[in-house]
C-alpha cells in the first residue's frame, strides 16, 4: 500500500511513519520542518522524503496516486497562534484545501485529517482552533460535493516518544519531564485543576490506521482515552506528590478547563480504544532518568 504522511517528520507523523513502514507500506513524507516538533532526525530512512510546504502538494506529487493520505501537517498549539495567525491560516486551512484538491485530481484514496480537541472549548478561542475547524469544513465540503472518502481524527493531548519538550510548542507531559530531569520547579498553569484526556501517540497512530481502512464521508473520530487527568495530578506524578517542587503560574489566554473524548462512538465504528496509561508512561520515564 502506498501512503503519504504530511507532517511526517513531526511528533505524531514520525511515529505513524514507523508503524506504516513496519507493516509493509511504501511511505512518502511531505514536511517543511517549520514545526518545533519536526526534525530531520525523525526520518525513517526507508521513507521517501520531500521537504516542502503542504500548500504546494500539487507541485511535488505530479503523477502520483496514493492509497491513503494522512494529513497531519499543521501549525500546532494554541498560544503561538495569537502571534502569527496568518501562518496558521496558510498551513491549517489553505494547506488542507490543497490536500483535498490533490486527492480529487489524482483520484487518490482516503484522506484522514488530524484535528484538535481544543474546539470543544469553542471554535473561536484561538486562530489555531478556528483554522483547524475550517479544515474540517473543507473535508466535509469535498465529501459532499465530490463523494470523496475522508475522515477527521480529533486528537486528545497526545504524549509519548518525540513529543516537543521546550519552547511554546512543548506539550505539558514532556515539559514536566524535562523540568523533572533538570531539577527545576514544575510550572503549573493556574490552579492546575483544568483536565485533559491524555492519549499515547502509539494509540493515536493505531486509531489513524483503523480509520484509514474504512469508507467515510467526513465523519469525525475522537481519539482519546476517555479518562481526563488534571494538570496538577500530572505534575504530582512526576514529583511523587511533593507540592514543594511545583510552582503555579498565571493562566494563559483562553485556557480551556476540561476535555474528554467521546471514545465510545469511535469504538462503535472502528473497534478502537486507547490502551496505554499516562501514569505508567511517567513511571517508565522516571526509571530511565535514574539509570
Amino acid at each position: 500500500m502506498r501512503s503519504l504522511v504530511t507532517g511526517g517528520l513531526g511528533f505524531v507523523g514520525s511515529n505513524l511513519v514507523d508503524i506504516l513502514i513496519n507493516s509493509g507500506d511504501e511511505v512518502f513524507i511531505l514536511d517543511d520542518l517549520s514545526s518545533e516538533s519536526s526534525f530531520i532526525e525523525n526520518q525513517n530512512e526507508k521513507a521517501n522524503l520531500i521537504i516542502g510546504k503542504v500548500e504546494d502538494i500539487n507541485k511535488y506529487f505530479v503523477g502520483y496516486k496514493f492509497d491513503r493520505i494522512f494529513h497531519l501537517a499543521a501549525k500546532a498549539r494554541i498560544q503561538p497562534s495569537f502571534d502569527n495567525p496568518r501562518e496558521y491560516f496558510s498551513s491549517n486551512s489553505l494547506g488542507t484545501s490543497e490536500v483535498m484538491e490533490f486527492t480529487r485530481l489524482s483520484n487518490s484514496g482516503i484522506v484522514v485529517y488530524a484535528t484538535t480537541s481544543s474546539k470543544n472549548h469553542g471554535d473561536y478561542i484561538s486562530p489555531y482552533t478556528y483554522y483547524k475547524v475550517v479544515g474540517e469544513g473543507i473535508l466535509k465540503t469535498y465529501a459532499n460535493c465530490f463523494d470523496m472518502n475522508c475522515a477527521m481524527a480529533t486528537f486528545y493531548n497526545v504524549y509519548g516518544p518525540r513529543e516537543p519538550r521546550i519552547g511554546e510548542w512543548a506539550t505539558v507531559v514532556a515539559k514536566f519531564g524535562r523540568q523533572f530531569e533538570e531539577g527545576e520547579q514544575l510550572t503549573v498553569v493556574g490552579d492546575g485543576l483544568q483536565s485533559r484526556d491524555f492519549t499515547h501517540v502509539e494509540d493515536i497512530c493505531n486509531g489513524l490506521i483503523k480509520i484509514s481502512e474504512g469508507n467515510w464521508r467526513g465523519q469525525n473520530f475522537d481519539l482519546g482515552r476517555g479518562n481526563p487527568v488534571s494538570i496538577l495530578d500530572v505534575a504530582k506524578m512526576w514529583t511523587d506528590n511533593d507540592l514543594s517542587k511545583i510552582t503555579f503560574v498565571p493562566l494563559r489566554k483562553n485556557e480551556g478547563q476540561h476535555t474528554e473524548s467521546e471514545w465510545m462512538k469511535t469504538y462503535s465504528l472502528i473497534k478502537w480504544r486507547a490502551e496505554k496509561d499516562l501514569s505508567d508512561y511517567i513511571k517508565f520515564c522516571k526509571i530511565l532518568n535514574l539509570q
